[in-house]
């Protein structure tokens, strides 16, 4: 891992060094300790100075900041721009980006002490956090990309040479539908099964998914080999019965006598938008994003494996590093020379939700949403899809027009004219309800879904005027 060059100097020879090596490039252990915490002490100093996600929010006055449009200055949303779509991709707190920032300067001011040494420890903080949140043991709760990487991950692991059922549903996020078909292209015998939800589902409550679950699992006995569902689903976004439906998928009456398929919970909108209890719930697999609802960075995400899954399973990250490593945290704490400082700031985005008041965030969202979907249902002379229990930040409100182009078309102009992002979507077949599904948040309050109310059926109205 070095080589001698000139009067017996010591180098760094690239290809043959682990990057959780011993750290002999960096020259003595003392070096590299006052390395590593002389750039962590500064930018504490200047955190702790600056108020950066340490305190509350506050305004010129030293008053709290309030939720809603006075919150926007701390995220980087531009000027102007209302977002309903908080839900597809989040938006990152000032504060937590600033901190994701000090850490690339971390990184690149000294790169050998950031990937040797320094970032380990912060992984390790970023995951007892958020395995404390999610009350799953820390060995158990492994950082990755995002959802994808964390689905993708669990299906490339599962040996499936034997053949078998992957079960999935209808409302599935596309990712899942299509690595669930490429494991059944390239593994003869796996079947890749979508189970269609109906036209019950989601107005039918918990029913309009678990009996289509508990058919399933009864029509293929023996066969399924992974079951595979939504905490809460992309779209429409609603939260489904996740307990229910594990009792099922482990229920001796509907798997037979042999071993009861394996359950991965894609979480990927639920992590700091409904409480999660991975001990209570016992998947064998969850995954979850923490830059949608947690506040995190892009690029923050987890997966957790139950223990006794992991000494059977042995899961890889999506790519397999040089650290030699073979324990499960191990193998998924390195995967190459990459930018991990999303992982990192993680932390940063839970002091920036206890400045608020992780209660107090729920509170106001839910709030909000709950007020935001029965307001427009009745401007616009539609209804809420959905039972109340089902909705969470994310609401879905059917829209004044039963044309899926015009409805597209007035996303469009809602982005254009405007600077409004909604989603248009349908429900069902070609003749489904055209609805919207929107998030509330706490940078929004009651003003920007009222100016919504408004805007949609006037520019519908355009729009029918046009043709």
């Amino acid at each position: 891992g070095e080589r001698r060059s000139g009067a017996g100097r010591v180098s760094c020879e690239d290809s043959a060094w682990s990057p959780v090596s011993d750290g002999r490039c960096m020259g003595s252990k003392v070096r590299t300790a006052v390395l590593l915490i002389l750039p962590l002490l500064a930018h504490a100093l200047r955190t702790a100075s600056s108020g950066d996600g340490l305190s509350p929010p506050m305004n010129e006055d030293g008053g709290d900041v309030p939720f809603g449009r006075p919150l926007r200055a701390q995220f980087l949303l531009a000027d102007g721009f209302t977002n309903f779509n908080h839900g597809s991709f989040g938006s990152v707190p000032r504060i937590v980006i600033e901190q994701q920032r000090a850490f690339t300067e971390q990184m690149e001011a000294r790169p050998d002490v950031w990937f040797r040494e320094a970032y380990f420890p912060l992984i390790d903080e970023a995951r007892r956090m958020l395995a404390e949140y999610v009350n799953a043991p820390v060995d158990d709760l492994v950082m990755v990309e995002n959802a994808s990487g964390g689905v993708n991950s669990v299906l490339r692991s599962i040996d499936f040479s034997g053949g078998g059922i992957i079960l999935y549903f209808s409302e599935a996020y596309n990712m899942v539908k299509f690595t669930a078909k490429w494991v059944a292209a390239t593994n003869p015998g796996v079947v890749a099964l979508e189970v269609p939800l109906g036209d019950a589902f989601p107005d039918g409550g918990d029913a309009s998914i678990l009996e289509p679950l508990r058919a399933a699992l009864a029509s293929n006995i023996g066969k399924v080999r992974l079951v595979i569902f939504s905490h809460i689903t992309s779209v429409p976004g609603v939260i489904l019965p996740v307990k229910e439906m594990m009792a099922a998928c482990r229920d001796p009456s509907l798997y037979g006598t042999g071993v009861a398929p394996l359950v991965l919970v894609d979480g990927a909108h639920a992590l700091g938008q409904i409480p999660i209890d991975i001990k209570d719930l016992d998947p064998d697999f969850y995954v979850a994003n923490a830059h949608k609802w947690l506040y995190s960075p892009k690029g923050s995400a987890f997966l957790y494996v139950r223990k006794s899954v992991q000494e059977g399973l042995s899961p890889e990250p999506p790519v397999i590093s040089s650290s030699g490593k073979r324990d499960f945290v191990g193998r998924f704490e390195y995967t190459g020379s990459r930018d991990y400082t999303a992982f990192a700031a993680v932390p940063a985005a839970f002091r920036f939700r206890a400045s608020l008041g992780d209660a107090k965030i729920n509170e106001y969202i839910t709030a909000l949403a709950r007020w935001a979907g029965v307001m427009l249902a009745e401007r616009w002379g539609t209804r809420v899809i959905g039972p109340p229990h089902m909705q969470g930040f994310m609401f879905n409100v059917e829209l004044p027009t039963n044309s899926s182009s015009d409805a597209v078309e007035m996303q469009a102009r809602l982005a254009r004219d405007y600077d409004v992002c909604a989603l248009s979507l349908q429900l069902g077949g070609l003749q489904g309800v055209v609805y919207t599904r929107l998030s509330a948040q706490v940078y929004l309050e009651r003003a920007d879904f009222e100016e919504l109310a408004v805007l949609v059926p006037k520019i519908l109205r355009e729009i029918q005027a046009e043709k």
